[in-house]
């Protein structure tokens, strides 16, 4: 039963990595899985974590592969119910976080990252609003070493900042305009393309755990104001608008439902 969970956990960080403006690192904080994933993944701990890892890392690619189409089919044909569910688990999952950022004495300082945290959102949503270029890979003139060097290098800077609860590696990927070549190299397992995007993973998995890591060990407290800035910060990114509708009525309801739904999962132990 253990095992089914954490397949469905993985699952629910994989399809919020797929989608722009939604953070896979969110996900594990509403699951309240972070933690326990930052500390599973390195030498000393692996072997001992395999039987936790192995079903959500299954569970990850699945939902990458199997379900986000459909999520980003939703996306497109209603995007403000999708987007309100989205934020409704955001503001679930907001008094775990803080609850965890003052289990020691507020220090000011790490206050101030929190709020620099969410400054840095609202300013990744700003950039969200202009048109954004995402040029295909016949737009790029096809496979070059050049392209293959800037996606390794945005994948790796995204994949960090997948990492990181409130920043979408999706949203990153977009922003840098490698979002619809990856998409394509992923949809149609563009074996010279996975090797970039692959080893950009793989290297920005190394370094943002790394971190992320030693924030957890030596500077908690600031570790999750900073987290706690970016995920509030993150409903400004995803946030659709609203109007006056039977789906703008429905969405509120989706809020509500899926803010109860965060609230409780975040706050088990």
């Amino acid at each position: 039963m253990e095992y089914i969970k954490n397949f469905i956990y993985g699952a629910l960080i994989g399809i919020a990595n797929a989608i722009p403006g939604v953070s896979g690192g969110t996900m594990a904080v509403i699951l309240n899985i972070y933690d326990k994933i930052m500390y599973a993944v390195s030498l000393k701990n692996l072997k001992k974590h395999l039987m936790f890892l192995i079903p959500l890392a299954i569970g990850a690619v699945a939902g990458i592969f199997a379900l986000s189409n459909v999520i980003v089919s939703l996306l497109n044909s209603h995007p403000m119910l999708l987007n309100f569910c989205f934020i409704g688990l955001v503001f679930g999952s907001i008094p775990s976080i803080y609850k965890k950022a003052r289990d020691q004495k507020l220090k000011p300082r790490n206050l101030v990252l929190g709020v620099i945290a969410l400054a840095f959102m609202l300013f990744i949503s700003y950039l969200n609003q202009g048109e954004i270029t995402n040029k295909s890979l016949a737009d790029f003139g096809g496979i070059s070493f050049g392209l293959c060097l800037w996606i390794f290098a945005a994948v790796a800077i995204s994949t960090i900042a997948m990492i990181l609860p409130g920043i979408s590696g999706s949203l990153m990927m977009l922003l840098m305009g490698i979002y619809a070549v990856v998409m394509e190299a992923v949809a149609s397992i563009d074996l010279v393309l996975m090797i970039p995007i692959g080893l950009g993973v793989i290297v920005g998995l190394f370094v943002g755990i790394k971190v992320i890591k030693k924030m957890l060990r030596f500077h908690p407290q600031a570790l999750y104001f900073i987290i706690l800035g970016l995920v509030a910060g993150s409903v400004f990114a995803i946030y659709p608008g609203f109007t006056v509708s039977p789906e703008g009525f429905a969405s509120l309801g989706g809020l509500a439902i899926f803010a109860l739904l965060a609230y409780f999962l975040s706050s088990r132990k």
